[in-house]
């Protein structure tokens, strides 16, 4: 009668499973506090990435089309002052032209390709606004060698 009533086997929770002592709540303590700072910058790099990445993504999406403009301008501009003999080219302004003549091929690319335009437009609206930035150009490029 012994071994079937209180004296049998009984399963009973390990020590960590307790919780009971100071030294197992300290360690609980420590891994939630790592846990949560763990979590805190984690989430606060992921936040920072988000602004940066907006950041870009705005001022691509404003600024390339004004970059677009301008390295038209400069692509008809220079090679005609040049023409008309009012500036000679130096190192500096060699620079200029090549790299507005990069972007001004990049653009033309992009529109031949019919690649997505970057600004949230129609493609439709972006090409004409490029061939529209070039004709402008094209217009104070002819005012400036008249003046």
């Amino acid at each position: 009668m012994a071994t079937d009533g209180i004296l049998r086997p009984m399963l009973r929770p390990s020590g960590s499973l307790l919780a009971s002592s100071r030294a197992a709540q300290r360690r609980t303590v420590r891994l939630e506090v790592g846990r949560l700072a763990t979590a805190l910058v984690r989430r606060t790099s992921a936040a920072v990435a988000d602004v940066a990445g907006t950041a870009v993504d705005l001022s691509i999406m404003l600024g390339l089309p004004m970059l677009y403009a301008v390295a038209a301008y400069l692509t008809l501009d220079l090679p005609a002052r040049l023409l008309a003999g009012r500036v000679h080219f130096t190192a500096f302004g060699l620079l200029v032209f090549l790299c507005a003549v990069c972007v001004s091929l990049l653009g033309l690319s992009r529109m031949l390709h019919e690649a997505a335009p970057v600004a949230p437009v129609r493609p439709r609206f972006a090409r004409a606004m490029l061939l529209v930035g070039w004709a402008v150009a094209l217009l104070l490029t002819v005012a400036d060698l008249a003046g």
